[in-house]
């Protein structure tokens, strides 16, 4: 609705002009007396009023449908006593009158808009009794070609005022359309990740049981097996990777009982980054991985948030995953943002999967993965108002850009 206000008074505006011109262009062509110390009065009273509203408007006055009746009916009476002074019925700007109507019938319910259209009847109905004409010393030839001149002027100044407003209500429910189908795409989105949320947790729950059972029966294996050196060092690390595993779901289960302002630390961009590259580094052994961390310092401070710290392992974990033997990963930030860059050395991604990694849960590690880890990459990403691309290099393997602005990061200072 403040659009619409703000779209009534730059018409206003420029309705006023155009009579204005108008009045002094025919007036000195035909001659007309026309009362310019009443005509003068109006046109300032609306300029003013207009102006009025306007500053209020954007004080963060009232935008409401009352407030554009309001407006609507003082065009009319503006308008009324326009053509009360200057002809009544037979003024060529009685066509004005739809104007007013029009901007009802687009923007206010059934009854104002009926309310609106039936002041406008009643006050062109009176003016054809009541009303004051204006003299001229012109021919009746003269008085036919003001006539018709006149009605062309308030056609040419109704039909453009009214294509220029129904032009931009359209775009602007246009645009109100496609926020609001953003809006149920980001909400989808948010459904499938509350959904996921409760899915991990649930499942967390559950393998919380097997997972100490296997604890416990690979522990008595490493003493059973003491005598086969081999043997037993297989069993100590099923048995440290059972207790990683039961780690991630401890820290699962901790962070999700975390306000969101105590689920992350200060720290400055380059060593969230540093620390963040070197432990995954250390969790990858098995493949080459080279790091490079660059950017001016000292380095903006960030709120190192847990998500975010999660969503950039899942990205560097698919990358070590899809490789084939390394992959290159470079950080980098400036007083705006920051970013991640990693290349893996593997397949690639078709064209397809390029549009749906990411924005879909989608897998291309087969029985080794579930197309979770992007999909969670993704989402926390689009909320902290970053975004992750994916890129297929000529020379193969797959190049993954990450970018997150800091004031998503609530940025703080030292």
């Amino acid at each position: 609705m403040q659009t619409i206000l703000k779209y009534l008074l730059q018409l206003r505006l420029l309705i006023i002009g155009a009579q204005v011109l108008g009045l002094v262009f025919i007036g000195a062509r035909f001659h007309l007396a026309v009362p310019w110390p009443i005509v003068a009065a109006v046109l300032v009273a609306m300029a003013v009023y207009t102006a009025w509203s306007w500053r209020r408007l954007r004080a963060g006055g009232p935008a409401n449908q009352g407030e554009l009746v309001r407006q609507c009916a003082a065009d009319l009476s503006a308008l009324t006593v326009l053509i009360y002074f200057s002809g009544g019925s037979v003024n060529p700007f009685i066509s004005l009158f739809l104007l007013p109507i029009v901007f009802a019938a687009a923007t206010l319910p059934l009854r104002a808009s009926a309310a609106i259209a039936l002041a406008a009847i009643g006050c062109y109905t009176l003016l054809m009794f009541f009303n004051r004409p204006i003299t001229s010393g012109a021919s009746h030839v003269h008085g036919v070609e003001l006539h018709l001149w006149g009605m062309w002027y308030g056609f040419v100044l109704s039909a453009g005022c009214i294509a220029y407003f129904v032009a931009r209500i359209a775009q602007t429910l246009r645009e109100h359309d496609r926020a609001l189908a953003r809006a149920r795409e980001r909400a989808l989105e948010a459904e499938r990740v509350v959904a996921l949320g409760t899915l991990a947790a649930g499942t967390a729950h559950e393998l919380g049981t097997p997972l100490a059972t296997m604890a416990i029966l690979a522990k008595d294996l490493e003493t059973d097996l003491a005598a086969l050196p081999s043997l037993q060092a297989s069993v100590v690390t099923l048995r440290e990777q059972i207790q990683r595993c039961k780690q991630s779901l401890a820290r699962l289960a901790t962070d999700a009982g975390e306000l969101p302002a105590d689920s992350g630390r200060q720290a400055a961009a380059d060593q969230f980054l540093d620390e963040l590259l070197h432990e995954w580094q250390q969790q990858q052994a098995h493949v080459a991985i080279t790091i490079a961390v660059e950017g001016p310092r000292p380095a903006p401070r960030i709120l190192a948030d847990r998500t975010l710290r999660q969503a950039l392992f899942n990205v560097l974990n698919n990358a070590a995953d899809a490789s084939a033997s390394r992959v290159d990963a470079r950080a980098a930030w400036n007083d705006r943002a920051m970013w991640l860059d990693v290349h893996d050395d593997g397949p690639g991604l078709t064209e397809q999967l390029r549009g749906l990694v990411g924005r879909r849960i989608v897998s291309t590690k087969g029985e080794r993965g579930l197309g979770i880890g992007l999909y969670l990459a993704h989402s926390v990403l689009s909320r902290l108002g970053g975004h992750v691309e994916f890129d297929t290099p000529s020379g193969g393997g797959t190049h993954v850009h990450v970018e997150v602005p800091f004031a998503a990061l609530r940025t703080a200072e030292v």
